[in-house]
């Protein structure tokens, strides 16, 4: 068995370095998540739209984008991309592209699905109030979906902080790149590991925890709901005056 130093005085030493890379895997998932819901929220629209032309370019999508792992992604985006149009990107943009372009494309099943499990029977009785689409939408069908699509939404998320960790392949000093740059240092590739392991364990249970609290307040919220209006009694009530109509 080969002889080995422990050096865990290198992991305090290196605190200032691992937390500027934390905070930088924090700001690199942020911004993915929030586009990616965006993004999977327009593709899932495209997907459930009237135009079979649109549906078939949504599903295209869907299914490209989660055929290739994100190591792909981050390497042909940073490096293919830069070499044909002669566009700069920087190690941040690229990451946040690649990460957007695949979640965006499970985000988008997890929104058609949510959708589609909202009673179509409300939309038509919305559209037959003279809502029309968009406000149906809007006021009927996405806060019920929403609901629905919470738990998929926050694994998506634990998905894209996990997966954030290859934008380093391409030296961006996020967490695991600041980690990797001071394992070439320092010669301490246990102790850094085992503190950048702990440090994405911590913060994923920490967002575990947040979406578990979400998911029993929005569980208490459907089943007292039964005392309160449903979106679409609200807009009857504002439609008509406060009078539901029988």
């Amino acid at each position: 068995m080969v002889a080995y130093t422990f050096q865990w005085h290198v992991v305090p030493e290196s605190a200032g370095a691992l937390a500027h890379g934390l905070k930088l895997t924090l700001q690199l998932s942020a911004i993915s998540f929030v586009l990616s819901l965006v993004l999977g929220l327009v593709v899932a629209l495209c997907r459930l739209a009237p135009s079979r032309p649109l549906r078939a370019l949504a599903y295209t999508y869907t299914q490209v984008f989660r055929a290739l792992s994100l190591y792909v992604y981050v390497l042909f985006i940073y490096f293919g991309i830069s070499a044909v149009f002669g566009i700069n990107l920087g190690t941040f943009a690229a990451g946040v592209v690649a990460l957007t372009l695949l979640n965006s494309a499970y985000m988008a099943e997890i929104y058609r699905a949510a959708i589609q499990s909202v009673d179509h029977g409300q939309r038509e009785a919305a559209l037959a109030l003279g809502l029309g689409h968009t406000r149906t939408f809007s006021s009927v069908t996405f806060p019920q979906a929403g609901r629905v699509a919470v738990p998929g939404l926050v694994n998506q998320l634990v998905d894209i902080v996990k997966d954030s960790s290859i934008v380093a392949v391409i030296g961006l000093l996020d967490l695991m790149g600041t980690t990797i740059q001071l394992v070439s240092t320092e010669r301490a590739p246990f102790e850094l590991y085992t503190a950048t392991a702990v440090a994405y364990i911590v913060l994923i249970l920490a967002i575990s925890a947040a979406a578990a609290l979400l998911e029993r307040r929005l569980a208490r919220h459907v089943r007292g709901g039964g005392s309160g209006p449903s979106p679409l009694e609200r807009m009857q009530r504002y439609r008509f005056g406060g009078r539901v109509p029988t």
